[in-house]
């Protein structure tokens, strides 16, 4: 198991910029009345076929020439399941790659979130030419961002340009307060 979910989430946002991603969605569905937390990572990268679908379940399996093994997807997929929940994969060559894992919270191995707003901070500033959208949903409403609008908005600064940091985390810890079922 791993310390916390942001950690799978950093990872699948890693393997979709690997893939040659341009953009990526992100969608935590945080439901507490249903005892469920729900990831999900969708990307326009390059996509796999059925082989290698198959083959990246599988920990002794990387794409990765600096790697000798893969265990992010294997390990989140032992981790949904482990937690009462599931997990799915699906891609199409060319046209990207969906990956779902959906937990039940209160499961005693089910990981904390973690903290999101640095997790997601560390996605802006580190992939800040991927476009990103992120939206986390929960009983107490939405938040969502697009790196695209907010670099609309910033002109030729980059992410991470001390003044533009200091906007996304005041942007990030307020849209997240108002929504976010607990905090890490």
């Amino acid at each position: 198991m791993v310390e916390d979910l942001c950690f799978h989430l950093h990872d699948l946002v890693q393997n979709s910029a690997a893939a040659g991603a341009n953009n990526i969605s992100v969608t935590i569905s945080d439901q507490t009345a249903k005892d469920i937390i729900t990831m999900t990572v969708e990307d326009d990268g390059k996509g796999m076929d059925r082989r290698t679908l198959v083959k990246v379940q599988d920990p002794f399996f990387t794409s990765k020439n600096f790697k000798k093994v893969g265990l992010g997807i294997p390990l989140l997929k032992a981790t949904a399941q482990s937690c009462r929940g599931d997990f799915r994969i699906s891609s199409r060559v060319g046209h990207g790659t969906k990956v779902r894992a959906r937990l039940q919270k209160s499961h005693v191995d089910c990981p904390p979130l973690g903290d999101l707003r640095e997790t997601l901070l560390s996605l802006l500033v580190g992939f800040d030419m991927i476009n990103i959208r992120f939206t986390y949903q929960s009983e107490k409403g939405e938040f969502a961002l697009a790196s695209e609008e907010i670099r609309g908005q910033v002109g030729d600064l980059h992410f991470s340009h001390p003044e533009i940091q200091r906007f996304l985390k005041g942007y990030i810890h307020e849209g997240l307060a108002r929504v976010l079922v607990t905090l890490a």
